[in-house]
């Protein structure tokens, strides 16, 4: 009976600091949101290495700390923010240590990685949002700047 009563007062006392916590945390410690991003960023363009040596050759495009270095694709040729990605090409989300360095995209979208760009992708419409090319110089130049046909 001795032990339960001492289990009682550890459960309660975990409790009350719990209960305290919440009461007196600040307004602004709310969750964090996941972000509703439908765009690359700067911040995603830079999480990315380029030209770096990995076992004697040169990398064009990867990740440095772990070791990765990317192959082109034939699928990047095509790439372009507003197509919807053709039957043929498969939707492989991007690699776990991808996703990992590139901010928060709206939940209905995925990141994949064709070789050395990334879209964000639509799964149900397979609708591309946004693409980067991983090997362009500058942030400026990563993200394609298409003109849509309109309708007449």
């Amino acid at each position: 009976m001795k032990t339960l009563m001492i289990e009682l007062a550890i459960a309660g006392a975990a409790l009350f600091a719990l209960g305290a916590f919440v009461v007196t945390r600040p307004q602004a410690a709310e969750a964090v949101q996941a972000s509703a991003l439908t765009q690359f960023t700067q911040a995603d363009f830079a999480a990315f290495d380029r030209n770096f040596e990995l076992d004697g050759d040169t990398c064009k495009v990867g990740l440095r700390r772990d070791r990765l270095c990317f192959g082109r694709s034939p699928v990047e040729d095509i790439l372009a923010p507003g197509m919807t990605l053709p039957p043929e090409v498969p939707m492989v989300g991007a690699e776990f240590r991808v996703i990992v360095v590139t901010e928060l995209k709206a939940e209905n979208l995925r990141t994949i990685r064709f070789g050395w760009s990334l879209a964000l992708v639509d799964p149900d419409t397979r609708q591309v949002a946004d693409v980067m090319s991983l090997s362009a110089p500058a942030f400026e130049k990563a993200r394609p700047t298409a003109v849509y046909p309109t309708a007449p």
